[in-house]
């Protein structure tokens, strides 16, 4: 891969970034109808049964919720995503902005087989083979990744490690709704400290696939809205897989990113509770050295970012979308970033708290 990618990449917005970097981190995290041809992958549209729960119904695990703890309801989710053949049309919104996609999924032979698509503006492509996902945009080249999952656009919630979850967040069932024409089943998850934001998820009663998730602050503000407009069974499922398998995907990303067990020349003083240090790597591009530690709760996650700075005695910088947050600050001739899904004012009191070590 050449300089020019990696730099495409890395000047890709923080959001695209933030995901990629979570993509490659994500096994540490997580112990736990027929496409529409395109330029990269062409296949043929198959027949939708009148009973679109028919597919999804005869694949899933589909215990009733009044039988399931929550969290038995949560893992349950997490296993319908990803071992189910499916279709579903799904919208994202922020106060700043609406997008929708269209994905399909197939599971064979303990692989996932993956499309997602953008349905507004430019058209932008992610396509998963087994544990290669690749990207597909005329913004920048195409290349490829390791991971399990695409995750760009889902909630975190349905790869998230659920081992902890009860020390850290109140699990509480609010009755039952209806999303998409299904009868759903809500829980909300809120936060024990005031530090992360709070969760309200629908789950398919019969299935427990997500079909919404908000993400509101601690006021109750909504942040950001994941909503599933419709399902669309995988009719073809032989097709869609053989597609991928005969497609040619783009390079891989090649950085000197390595895993580093070295001690860094600074730390993190403080930390919400649960929050713990999944991996830190050393990264160098143009030069310039990039440390970097991603940090998760099993729900929530974040990355910090140390590099030289380019602007000395800069002032600080905060911006926020939807539930992601970025902080920047400027000192000792370094830029330290925190980039992740929690609040901008969490993000804040970490950097303001990072000493020398």
């Amino acid at each position: 891969m050449s300089k020019n990618v990696i730099a495409f990449i890395f000047k890709m917005s923080f959001i695209r970034l933030f995901a990629i970097c979570t993509l490659l981190f994500s096994p540490m995290i997580a112990q736990a109808s027929t496409p529409i041809a395109t330029d990269n992958m062409a296949s043929s549209t198959g027949g939708v049964p009148s009973d679109t729960n028919t597919i999804l119904q005869k694949n899933a695990l589909q215990t009733p919720a009044k039988n399931l703890s929550p969290m038995q309801q949560l893992q349950l989710m997490q296993t319908n995503h990803s071992t189910t053949d499916y279709g579903l049309f799904f919208v994202n919104i922020t106060p700043a902005s609406i997008e929708s996609f269209r994905y399909y999924h197939a599971y064979a032979d303990n692989n996932n087989y993956a499309q997602l698509t953008t349905m507004d503006g430019i058209q932008q492509e992610i396509l998963q083979r087994g544990d290669i996902i690749s990207y597909f945009s005329p913004l920048y080249p195409s290349f490829s990744i390791r991971g399990n999952y695409i995750i760009d656009n889902f909630p975190s919630i349905l790869w998230a490690n659920l081992k902890n979850v009860n020390k850290y967040y109140d699990i509480i069932p609010v009755g039952m709704n209806r999303i998409a024409d299904h009868v759903v089943n809500t829980l909300r998850i809120v936060p024990k400290d005031g530090y992360r934001d709070q969760l309200v998820l629908f789950l398919n009663a019969k299935n427990h696939m997500l079909l919404r998730q908000d993400v509101l602050d601690h006021n109750g503000n909504l942040l950001s809205q994941f909503r599933v407009v419709d399902f669309i069974p995988l009719t073809n499922v032989k097709k869609f897989i053989a597609a991928l398998d005969t497609l040619d995907m783009p390079p891989f990303i090649t950085t000197k990113m390595q895993t580093s067990q070295n001690t860094f020349a600074w730390k993190l003083d403080w930390l919400p509770k649960g929050f713990h240090l999944i991996k830190q790597t050393v990264n160098t591009l143009n030069g310039k050295t990039i440390e970097t530690q991603f940090y998760s709760d099993g729900i929530f996650s974040f990355t910090i970012n140390v590099a030289p700075s380019i602007i000395p005695d800069a002032p600080d910088k905060s911006w926020s979308r939807g539930a992601l947050s970025l902080y920047t600050r400027t000192q000792n001739n370094q830029d330290f970033t925190c980039i992740g899904e929690i609040p901008v004012s969490t993000a804040k009191r970490i950097i303001e708290n990072i000493k020398s070590n």
